[in-house]
């Protein structure tokens, strides 16, 4: 199969996705004639994939035996679609769930991309644009004739840099040794993120090389999930090397009051730890899964309660998790004492607000674009408020 190929036929590679979705607890798209859901995947055993349907959902879907259903999902920032068979009622470690026949292929649906390839470590980006700034981003994603580009400084817009078909000099540090400087242009713009494509100005030798560090980084990708599919196996090498996998908690700024911020983007993270950590302490969690108060003791603060933090700021970039999902989890099965607030951009806040307090949250904040004194003032009147 071609590297760049949009189907992925190869039941190995399959089983390897849906293990690292599995424990990193990642819900899936099921789709059955007019009913549309998210529900948990559970894992893999032998040709059956588990997901997490409870009697109640299968009782109200009537979804017959062998009858198939569209399965969707993301994986390392790109969609998948699957058609799969529904087995019938199964449990997972005592938890009702529902079994259906394993993919035998996974399509892409993001077919206008350029990028098929997703770096474990996002190489850094120097850029230009027509207004000649000198700009810093990260690549998100790598392909054969582009990639896509973020900014480093998650409080602005790539929109508000680049614009559709405008060239740029790109400087790439693919490694520490290797550093390329091309020419892209702009090809499509997607959320939070620009599709750039070399132009017939790029030198084909820095092409060539820029291909075979490609090519060779995925290689190198592809070992590792082999390993690491085969060290978790079984269930109990699972649990084993499940919390090794798992970020943890990163402290920026220590001193009281003590804001964790969740969040996916170090950038974001680092941003908020210089602008504000003269006021507060800063920590910082890119979460996957799993309660935050056990991350929170493993920094090992002493009492009761939730260690070290009074506010937590639920970013809206997270890896694997929704962020209104995350705050009904933080607040209604965790019973988090300190208060919730979410974050995101300044576009439709009231609806934002609005979403954010029925999910448990005590507000919403815009951080993007960043005001430092709007955030401040938010940040430490939500803090007065729960400490009075």
């Amino acid at each position: 199969m071609a590297s760049d190929a949009r189907t992925l036929d190869d039941s190995l590679g399959i089983s390897i996705i849906l293990q690292r979705l599995g424990l990193a607890g990642m819900k899936v798209s099921v789709a059955f004639r007019g009913q549309r859901a998210r529900f948990q995947l559970l894992g893999q055993q032998g040709d059956q994939v588990l997901i997490a349907m409870a009697p109640q959902d299968l009782a109200a879907w009537a979804i017959p035996k062998d009858e198939k259903i569209s399965l969707g999902f993301q994986d390392r920032g790109f969609e998948y679609e699957s058609v799969v068979a529904f087995k019938g009622p199964a449990a997972w470690e005592g938890l009702p769930c529902a079994a259906f026949s394993a993919p035998r292929a996974l399509r892409r649906t993001d077919d206008g991309r350029l990028a098929h390839f997703a770096p474990d470590t996002a190489p850094k980006v120097t850029f230009t644009n027509s207004r000649n700034a000198l700009l810093d981003g990260q690549i998100k994603g790598l392909g054969h004739d582009g990639f896509e580009l973020v900014m480093q400084d998650s409080s602005r817009k790539i929109q508000e840099v680049l614009r559709m078909g405008e060239e740029s000099t790109m400087d790439l540090a693919l490694e520490d040794d290797l550093r390329i400087t091309t020419q892209a242009r702009v090809a499509y713009f997607g959320e939070n993120y620009v599709g750039m494509k070399f132009t017939e100005k790029v030198d084909r030798t820095v092409l060539g090389q820029y291909r075979n560090w490609l090519e060779g980084q995925q290689r190198l990708q592809a070992q590792r999930d082999r390993e690491s599919f085969a060290s978790g196996s079984g269930r109990p090498a699972i649990r084993e090397t499940q919390a090794a996998i798992l970020p943890q908690v990163r402290l920026w700024v220590d001193r009281a009051p003590a804001i964790l911020i969740l969040t996916e983007r170090e950038d974001f993270a680092r941003h908020m730890a210089e602008a504000l950590g003269r006021k507060f302490g800063i920590l910082s969690l890119d979460y996957i899964k799993g309660g935050l108060e056990p991350f929170l003791r493993e920094k090992g603060a002493p009492g009761p309660g939730w260690p070290r933090v009074q506010l937590i700021l639920i970013h809206n970039h997270l890896r694997l998790v929704r962020p209104l999902e995350l705050a009904r989890q933080v607040v209604e099965q965790e019973r988090c004492p300190v208060p919730v607030l979410l974050a995101g951009t300044d576009e439709e806040v009231e609806l934002k607000r609005n979403r954010a307090m029925a999910a448990g949250a005590v507000d919403y904040v815009p951080v993007e674009p960043f005001r430092i004194l709007s955030v401040l003032r938010k940040l430490d009147e939500t803090i007065k408020l729960f400490e009075g």
